[in-house]
């Protein structure tokens, strides 16, 4: 799952917002919760980590005032709280590295 997203490469995509993101891995992450966590959860945590580390990548790479993963980090705790159900993932409360 984590080379599905690496083959994918958005994470130097400059060209895509984050609704476009959201809107091209949607259906993939939707369907891994729903196929791999009907009875082991807790194993796509690692998974959605690596997607939310990628996101933090793009980021950076994306605004360049986002310099620091720390300002990034503050950037996508922002996001989250003011579109929480974005992602698939954050729905289901899967926030990763941006806690």
């Amino acid at each position: 799952m984590c080379d599905k997203t690496r083959k994918r490469g958005f994470r130097r995509r400059t060209d895509l917002e984050l609704e476009d993101i959201a809107d091209m891995y949607n259906p993939v992450l939707q369907g891994w919760i729903n196929y791999y966590g009907r009875y082991n959860r807790h194993m796509l945590y690692p998974v959605f980590r690596h997607f939310n580390k990628t996101l933090v990548t793009w980021a950076m790479h994306k605004y360049k005032k986002l310099k620091s993963k720390t300002k990034t980090i503050k950037f996508f705790n922002r996001v989250v709280e003011k579109k929480p159900r974005l992602f698939a993932h954050w729905r289901i409360g899967m926030l990763g590295v941006f806690v």
